[in-house]
């Protein structure tokens, strides 16, 4: 179904539990800054426990959301033109007039409704509260450090303090990192509704229980952890280790308002049996054959590998409710087995990036022409790329839209040789150390390996296309090669901040 100016829709939104609405302002035609129509959503303030009826259609008003930090915006966004199967034609009514919206991104179901929503059941003294100390040019004491009053994060190993109480004085803060644990940090966050954001490392418990917390997003250390019961609104987990866990999970609903997230590796958890979004970063091998029996009513898969092995892709049709795929650096599967739309009745989107030439192909042939499928096939890989560009960070510039072939091959060259000569010269200084000229023999090198960088440095600065991935890239790239330098060899810091002071990207 294609969206068309005037209809409004109800959706239920599975992660809060509410039906939601929202009206199609207009559609606006392909141009510079989308290459595919899109249809502009106007989310409406209101939630409700039964679908949206047609007689309420004139009672219904915009939603300006000005939850957290939010100043009252109205809740505007450019999706893609066609319509979700799940959302629920209700009537039409006249489109609200409004300027032109730059916001893209994707059907959201009322999620900005929903937290606004969440957002009015707060003691309204607590919000003025918050909302007052946003513009608090302050500062207060904190355990003996000054700290902003305004402050919206806090570290525990920048911002130091003993008791989680003490941080009531900073009133709009939403997001708490601690690297070692503190007694009352749970009565802390069951007495806060704004901490919405909770990473914990280092903590050293068997047993956490963050029921009657306001945690939605959880970055979790879960070494030596047995027993986890998330809170009532948790929606993500993410775990901090590339160990396997050995974790019980006790999540609302079994899971099903869960998206779980794990770093190269993850255990079946049986418990969490209707969750409904898995993503996994730096994976090396992973097999799809085992999620259909432990997590059958999965909706969601990203995959990313550091590259990797993936396993078990033709297990994807057994995943009845599966509707969005995505895989990036991934290989092991050929054209047989990729996903086909007449066993993936349910999928509505699909990108797969950087992926085994044969099986691209096969993709585009079997999608293509599907309107009702956000289909995006890139950077397709034949296996003399593989072998020469598994042991390179930044082989995801071949193939990029922006970036001519010919640079990325010039990008890769230059990380081959800044490493090789970076690591013979860091273990020449290693051998070095103790020698009758040390000093003049290590002063040398360094000048070498201060060139290195430089010439490695203005590769980059010559290429005028480089944008805010590529750069974090090309910036991780050479603190791989200096993390692996001999140990007591040449100045990591030193050869960093000199790239950091050359660089112009």
């Amino acid at each position: 179904m294609l969206a068309r100016a005037g209809d409004v829709y109800t959706v239920y939104n599975e992660k809060y539990g509410v039906w939601t609405a929202c009206q199609i302002t207009a559609v606006v035609p392909a141009d510079h800054l989308s290459s595919d129509d899109q249809a502009v959503v106007l989310t409406y303030d209101w939630v409700g426990d039964r679908a949206l009826e047609p007689g309420q259609l004139d009672k219904l008003q915009a939603l300006y959301y000005d939850f957290y930090y939010w100043k009252g915006e109205l809740c505007l966004l450019n999706v893609p033109v066609q319509v979700p199967g799940d959302y629920i034609l209700v009537g039409q009514v006249k489109p609200l007039e409004h300027e032109r919206c730059k916001s893209y991104g994707f059907w959201d179901r009322g999620y900005y409704a929903c937290r606004q929503h969440l957002w009015s059941q707060i003691p309204d003294e607590q919000r003025k509260s918050f909302k007052a100390a946003m513009s608090d040019t302050g500062v207060i004491e904190l355990n003996g450090c000054q700290v902003q009053a305004a402050t919206r994060r806090v570290n525990d190993e920048v911002e130091s303090f003993d008791s989680a109480l003490e941080l009531r004085a900073l009133p709009c803060v939403y997001s708490l990192e601690c690297h070692r644990w503190h007694p009352d940090l749970i009565e802390f966050l069951q007495s806060n509704p704004f901490i919405t954001q909770l990473t914990l490392i280092n903590h050293g418990q068997r047993t956490l229980d963050l029921r009657g917390t306001a945690i939605t997003s959880l970055m979790l250390d879960m070494n030596g952890l047995e027993q986890l019961w998330t809170g009532e609104r948790t929606e993500e987990l993410q775990f901090q280790q590339k160990e396997e866990d050995h974790c019980t999970v006790h999540a609302h609903d079994s899971g099903a308002r869960l998206q779980l997230s794990f770093i190269a590796r993850c255990r079946p958890h049986h418990e969490l049996s209707a969750l409904q979004s898995l993503h996994g970063s730096h994976i090396d091998d992973f097999d799809i054959a085992a999620l259909p029996e432990v997590y059958p009513e999965l909706k969601e898969l990203r995959l990313w590998g550091a590259p990797g092995r993936l396993r078990g892709m033709d297990s994807l049709h057994r995943l009845k409710a599966l509707q969005r795929l995505s895989t990036y650096d991934l290989f092991g599967f050929g054209a047989d087995d990729v996903p086909r739309p007449d066993s993936c009745t349910e999928l509505n989107w699909l990108w797969m990036t950087s992926l085994p030439a044969e099986a691209a192909r096969e993709v585009k042939k079997l999608w293509k022409g599907r309107s009702d499928v956000d289909l995006k096939i890139t950077q397709p890989r034949k296996e003399e790329w593989l072998a020469q560009n598994l042991d390179n960070p930044l082989r995801s510039l071949d193939g990029c839209e922006h970036i001519p072939a010919r640079a990325a091959q010039k990008a890769a060259r230059q990380y081959r040789k800044t490493r090789s000569e970076l690591i013979k010269l860091a273990a020449s200084a290693a051998a070095a150390r103790g020698a009758d000229d040390e000093h003049e023999q290590i002063r040398e090198l360094t000048d070498k390996a201060l060139a290195a960088v430089s010439a490695y440095t203005e590769t980059f600065n010559r290429m005028d296309f480089i944008e805010t991935e590529q750069r974090e890239e090309v910036y991780m790239a050479l603190k791989e090669i200096l993390n692996s330098m001999a140990q007591g060899g040449l100045d990591r810091d030193a050869l960093l901040e000199h790239f950091e002071q050359l660089r112009d990207f």
